[in-house]
Parts: C-alpha cells; structure tokens; sequence
C-alpha cells in the first residue's frame, strides 16, 4: 500500500470504522490516481480490475473519507480528490491555516490543489463586515492549466 493509503485507513480505525474490502479497494484506487474522479468513475476502474463495490457503497465511502478529511470534492466537476497527506497530519476543519482550494483546468480537467496562505484574512474580513459566523468555505479557480494554454 501507499503512504496515502496507510495513513488513510489508519485514520478510520481510529475513528472506530471497520476496515472493510470496499473501503480498502476505494482508498487503494485513490492513492493510485493522481486525477479526481467522479464516484462512476471510482466503480469503472474498480470494475475493470477485478474489484467490484458497488455505486450506492462508492458513495457512502466517498462520505465516510470527506467527513474524515481525507478527499476533497472538486465542485465545480462533482468529483473527488485524496487529500495529500504525505506531507502533512491530515486535514483539520479547525486548522485556519491549512485550507484546500482547487485549481480546475477547463481543457483537460486537471484537478491542483493549492494552499492559499491569508485567505483566514479575508474571511474574518467578510464575517465581520457581514455577522456571518462561517464555519467552512470552498474556493476553487477554474482556466487553463500550463499543459494546456
């Protein structure tokens, strides 16, 4: 297995979930991906080899490891992406300097994760200058990456 793997089932067992063969052929498949992939996307390749689960599990799966911080959707493509966490502990919702933001290539579909140090700035700025207490934001930049343009 991957670091990325490892670490990930290793945070669900410590979370008190079961590691079942569905949830390690779906880690196991992300670690592997460099690329985001929709959920139909996850069944296709874990069809292809030899390794069924089926869609409504892909989905609870795919639940299980955001809620646990160890994807990330892409929302602008409905698509998911492993969380990088060999170069860090995994993610936190409360880490205000430890953000995930995406860049979307519209040409290819080439998913890049930046961290975006400050953004914290700019949110207290609109909390306060709106009473909004926000608890989460998502911020992805869609063009064309270098591969492309």
């Amino acid at each position: 297995m991957s670091g990325y793997a490892d670490e990930a089932l290793s945070v669900l067992k410590a979370h008190g979930y079961r590691i079942t063969k569905p949830r390690q052929r779906v880690v196991n498949l992300l670690a592997e991906t460099d690329n985001a992939l929709s959920p139909y996307e996850i069944k296709e390749k874990l069809d292809a080899a030899g390794a069924h689960v089926d869609t409504v599990s892909i989905y609870r799966i795919l639940e299980c490891l955001e809620e646990n911080q160890l994807i990330h959707r892409v929302l602008t493509t409905g698509k998911v992406r492993r969380c990088d966490l060999e170069q860090e502990d995994h993610c936190a919702l409360d880490q205000t300097d430890h953000c995930h933001h995406n860049l979307v290539c519209r040409a290819c579909g080439n998913v890049q994760e930046v961290h975006c140090p400050g953004v914290e700035n700019l949110i207290a700025a609109v909390a306060t200058q709106s009473g909004f207490r926000i608890e989460q934001h998502h911020l992805e930049f869609s063009g064309v990456c270098m591969k492309c343009a």
